[in-house]
């Protein structure tokens, strides 16, 4: 075969192997035939290029990485294995921390495509050039929920689906407390539901600072804590998201709980009937998709991300047994029954920069302010109701011991200080590395917090003492 003959021959095999692939792959697999016959049409002057992607060695599997459990891989790997006979799907399970870790080590030679629920991994393994870019269908798949870009602009990476964060709770256990069902985070602060709500420590539960922080950014800073604080004074921080047979809310020994909305999901799939509501001012958080740089099966990467973006892929996520948000809009215009509506006009706004500037400054005021401090504001907050029930002492008196107990040592404005942010930044750190001790300067701060927050309940005895 002649050198010509031969650049012929690559150039029909690359198309005639991708317009099997495009065929199958629904919208987004045209995007993948454009590209094999932008490829072909130069393979003349770049035979490499062509050669790379059609006769690339074992490109009958692709390897992914994920956090995600064996109940979403599975029907997802399952469904593309049968989109496209003879691929196989391999799947590396690590969590996000250990991801990173591994990525960095030189795992990102190894590895196709990252697909899981861990937006700073992307931004990093983006800034450090690990991933290749994408062509994604703008038009159908959505760049922002409100103002918070869920996929990357520069194509790097995509929004897969996305997390919301509300309240499950019990039905029937609520409606003994004599209560109606709750609509949003402040109803939770109503005093019948003492001992009843659970609510995640944001710098314990991976999941919590963008449910706190979508408290504080819908409510503001201020206001955002008095609420928090209401809530704790009904909260047993002893809960969790634990496994349905022992779940508190299941067998209704509590109420409620701030949480996640797949946590709920699995909660709900035991035979208690519970309810999971997204109040209005609440934060959606993605989950995303991308290709490695130096992926060793470019092909049917592509192929795999083309299929879990498309119609059918999304399709999926509504599944029972799987329940996750996707991120076509057009879903949702087909679905009305779905509660989660992240693309409504007038959601919020959510500021992940923000929620990221200042993680670690909520996590310790909401340590100090909140948990170490609880078990001396529940009495306080006890009196406070059976005052406000029973009307004792004036209305004014009453707002100010409210206002003692709910406050954070840290104000709107002294929050916004970058130093004071910095301070308390969450060290990076080796996954399994102990955690450094916090620099005397931080240590000063918190014991100023400590004092004022004691000073504040000693008045605020002293007033309760005096209606």
């Amino acid at each position: 075969m002649d050198k010509t003959s031969a650049i012929d021959f690559r150039r029909r095999r690359l198309v005639g192997l991708l317009l099997t692939g495009a065929a199958s792959g629904g919208l987004g697999g045209w995007s993948l035939l454009a590209r094999a016959q932008s490829h072909a049409r130069h393979a003349g002057e770049t035979g490499g290029a062509a050669a790379e992607l059609a006769g690339h060695p074992h490109e009958n599997r692709v390897v992914v990485l994920t956090s995600y459990a064996e109940e979403l891989v599975a029907p997802f790997r399952q469904a593309f294995e049968r989109r496209h006979p003879g691929r196989r799907v391999e799947i590396l399970w690590r969590h996000s921390a250990d991801a990173l870790a591994y990525l960095r080590r030189g795992g990102s030679r190894e590895v196709d495509v990252y697909w899981t629920p861990a937006p700073r991994n992307f931004a990093i393994l983006k800034a450090e050039g690990l991933l290749a870019k994408l062509d994604l269908d703008t038009g159908a798949l959505p760049s922002h929920v409100a103002n918070y870009p869920i996929s990357d602009p520069d194509g790097h990476f995509a929004a897969f689906e996305l997390a919301g964060y509300g309240i499950l709770y019990n039905p029937e256990t609520v409606g003994k407390l004599g209560l109606s069902p709750p609509r949003d985070w402040h109803d939770l602060a109503d005093p019948a539901y003492r001992g009843q709500v659970q609510l995640p420590i944001p710098g314990r539960v991976g999941f919590a600072p963008v449910l706190i922080e979508a408290v504080l950014q819908g409510y503001g800073w201020d206001e955002g804590w008095a609420t928090l604080a209401g809530i704790a004074a009904n909260v047993d921080f002893g809960g969790g998201d634990s496994a349905p047979d022992t779940d508190d809310i299941v067998i209704g020994r509590k109420a409620a709980r701030m949480t996640i909305d797949f946590f709920a999901a699995a909660s709900r799939k035991t035979d208690t009937p519970l309810s999971f509501i997204y109040p209005p001012r609440t934060a959606f958080n993605p989950s995303q998709v991308a290709i490695f740089a130096n992926a060793p099966h470019p092909v049917a990467a592509r192929e795999f991300v083309d299929f879990v973006l498309s119609p059918e892929g999304q399709e999926m996520l509504l599944h029972p047994d799987v329940r996750r948000l996707p991120v076509r809009k057009e879903i949702y215009d087909a679905h009305p029954e779905l509660t989660a509506q992240p693309f409504a006009p007038g959601n919020l706004a959510y500021d992940d920069a923000l929620r990221r500037s200042r993680q670690g400054l909520v996590a310790a005021l909401f340590e100090i302010a909140l948990v170490e401090a609880h078990k001396n504001a529940v009495p306080l907050w006890s009196l406070l109701h059976r005052a406000e029930q029973e009307g004792r002492g004036a209305a004014d008196d009453r707002q100010e011991i409210r206002s003692l107990l709910a406050a954070v040592p840290v104000n709107d404005a002294a929050q916004t200080d970058g130093a004071l942010r910095r301070l308390f930044d969450f060290p990076d750190r080796t996954p399994g590395e102990p955690e450094p001790p916090p620099a005397p300067e931080r240590q000063a701060i918190e014991a100023r917090w400590r004092a004022d927050i004691a000073a504040r309940f000693d008045r605020a005895r002293q007033k309760l003492q005096s209606l």
